[in-house]
């Protein structure tokens, strides 16, 4: 008897066959995992790059209106200008802009609480800066490491950035300050002055030097010696917030008018120096900060109807309690008043404040140390500090 062995031949043909189908299959997905990984790398460069441009940019162009507003020589102003821009990297080369990439201007706000920025319009109080890296741009796209495999190999970035200094305005002031139990950390955050275990020390006062409370004190501090030291009688009022609060021997509301705005800064300072004598217990509602302060701002019965309107907004973590701060800050906006943030410490929201900042043509600020904070406040004061806002 006869036995074949083509049937074996062929079954044998089939698994070599699916075999070499897996290998193909496999070398497919490695393929496309491999770009994938790529594009995201790539990806990501590019979103680094953009926000390296968005920095150098504003420095440049708050840079030039400083320079403006300071000697009123174009000339100096583009000077100082492109030499902050160098001093500032995008994708690890100095930002180079040239003089027709400066364009000085006026801005004043429009009925609806937006700032338009008139380009060669004077008296000069603002500049746009054109920061670019494009090919025809003096330095050059932005490589990819792996965009050839895209079918793309650079990047071309470019956006403007436009600061107008109020600093010469007539401007009326509301601190509105951070007191929720965090400021009576140290700048590690670290609960290091109240023992724990001891059954009160979420009730105790923060410490007079160095907790985060202490620091602000002084910042504010800076701020009054700073509006003593314009030409115009600033007037300045105070909010305090947290979130509401019933122990501590009372009750703590989230937020109030504790200085109505006057002509006699240092109530504010006052203000501070006794508050600092009590607890600051509760949680950061950060938009009932903002509500007082728009309410405050907006008592016509001590603002000026021809001055600018600024809420000083400072905090030194996140908002954790209250409906969104976006919102109040869009109520601001409806009623043309600027709100400039500052968050202090390592752990406060930057992301949420800078949003809340731009959407009423402000600015944001962030002081890693105390030194950082009174200088900020300082230079909001004496109006080295301009807005910017992107067009």
């Amino acid at each position: 008897m006869t036995f074949s062995r083509r049937p074996c031949a062929y079954l044998h043909l089939r698994r070599t066959r699916r075999r070499g189908a897996m290998v193909t299959l496999v070398l497919i997905v490695m393929v496309a995992l491999l770009a994938t990984a790529a594009f995201s790398v790539d990806i990501a460069y590019m979103q680094l790059t953009r926000a390296q441009l968005r920095a150098s940019t504003d420095a440049a162009a708050r840079a030039a209106t400083e320079a403006i507003s300071r000697t009123g020589d174009v000339k100096e102003a583009r000077r100082v200008a492109k030499q902050v821009a160098a001093t500032n990297h995008v994708a690890s080369q100095p930002l180079i802009i040239k003089d027709e990439d400066i364009v000085f201007g006026n801005s004043a706000k429009a009925a609806d609480g937006t700032w338009k920025f008139s380009a060669n319009v004077e008296p000069f109080n603002s500049a746009r800066v054109l920061g670019d890296r494009t090919k025809e741009s003096a330095g050059g796209s932005v490589g990819l490491a792996f965009g050839s495999m895209l079918g793309r190999n650079d990047f071309e970035p470019s956006l403007n950035a436009t600061a107008a200094k109020v600093g010469s305005a007539k401007r009326d002031f509301v601190i509105v300050a951070d007191r929720s139990h965090s400021m009576a950390f140290d700048l590690s955050g670290r609960d290091w002055v109240y023992p724990r275990g001891s059954g009160s020390w979420y009730c105790q006062k923060p410490h007079p030097v160095h907790s985060r409370w202490a620091h602000l004190v002084l910042a504010v501090g800076e701020f009054v010696d700073g509006l003593g030291d314009t030409e115009d009688e600033e007037r300045l009022g105070l909010v305090t917030y947290a979130s509401s609060y019933y122990g501590c021997d009372g009750y703590y509301p989230d937020a109030g008018i504790d200085v109505s705005v006057s002509t006699v800064p240092e109530d504010v300072s006052g203000f501070l120096a006794k508050r600092s004598k009590q607890a600051i217990p509760g949680g950061t509602n950060i938009h009932a900060g903002i509500t007082q302060g728009i309410q405050a701002i907006s008592d016509t019965s001590r603002v000026r109807k021809d001055a600018t309107k600024v809420l000083v907004v400072m905090t030194d973590g996140r908002h954790n309690t209250g409906p969104e701060p976006i919102y109040a800050a869009q109520e601001a906006k409806r009623r043309g008043i600027i709100i400039i943030t500052i968050t202090f410490s390592g752990g406060a929201d930057q992301v949420r404040m800078k949003a809340v900042a731009t959407l009423t043509g402000g600015q944001h600020f962030h002081a890693p140390t105390a030194n950082d904070l009174k200088k900020i406040f300082r230079q909001v004061a004496d109006g080295t500090i301009g807005l910017v806002f992107v067009e």
